[in-house]
């Protein structure tokens, strides 16, 4: 395929462009610890808060925005402040404050390099299966300006490999199918994109870094 078709390359943002240090789980028992808690009521309180989760999403509560996200977080953080020390009425605030997970996306190496190689010659997208708050990443991280359309399932209402999102992607970045890469580390997500007509690549991190893709793809395609 000519390159003049290539006119956009779309990342997956987590597993490919970031990951977290530390899961929110582990920065509660953390925390906690900190205080002074002993591990088996921690252990209980996360567990508490796990399953809060699993009655609240079970009755087919969704997220869509920051307010439906902030609203679950407070239910989660409630049911681990209640189980732990049930007279601390501080508590849940203090864990909702202080193990919010935002802050602990980093970049991976190269990532950035890859991203001012292309960002003046294609269009530059991501689709995230993520809840609205991974939006602000792009920002804590300073890598917005790279993307001329960030698309979180969240605010879709669908996830990836719903082909829905796709057709999100496409449209908002003012291109087709045929003329786009799709970068995700998930097999199934790149096997959707591919199927209506998109550039797939699986990337691996245990194989690949996104700068030896590029270079692959820069073989095939001609894109760096």
């Amino acid at each position: 395929m000519s390159i003049s078709k290539i006119s956009t390359i779309i990342f997956d943002a987590g597993g490919v462009l970031l990951y977290i240090k530390r899961r929110r789980n582990d920065i509660v028992k953390e925390l906690l610890l900190s205080m002074g808690y002993n591990i088996d009521s921690i252990n209980n309180a996360i567990m508490a808060g796990n399953e809060f989760d699993e009655k609240y999403f079970s009755n087919e509560a969704r997220i869509y925005n920051w307010k439906d996200e902030k609203n679950w977080l407070i239910g989660h953080y409630n049911a681990i402040a209640k189980c732990v020390d049930e007279k601390n009425d501080y508590l849940a605030d203090k864990l909702f404050m202080l193990t919010f997970d935002t802050y602990e996306y980093v970049i991976y190496p190269k990532v950035i390099e890859v991203l001012e190689t292309l960002k003046d010659n294609y269009k530059l997208g991501i689709i995230s299966n993520a809840l609205p708050s991974l939006d602000w990443a792009f920002d804590t991280l300073g890598i917005r300006k790279y993307f001329d359309n960030i698309i979180i399932s969240a605010y879709e209402g669908v996830e990836k490999p719903d082909e829905t999102i796709y057709f999100s992607a496409v449209d908002k970045l003012g291109c087709k199918f045929e003329e786009c890469i799709f970068i995700d580390d998930k097999i199934e997500n790149v096997q959707a994109a591919e199927k209506l007509g998109m550039k797939g690549f699986y990337l691996d991190r245990k194989e690949y870094t996104l700068k030896a893709v590029l270079d692959l793809l820069d073989d095939k395609f001609d894109v760096a």
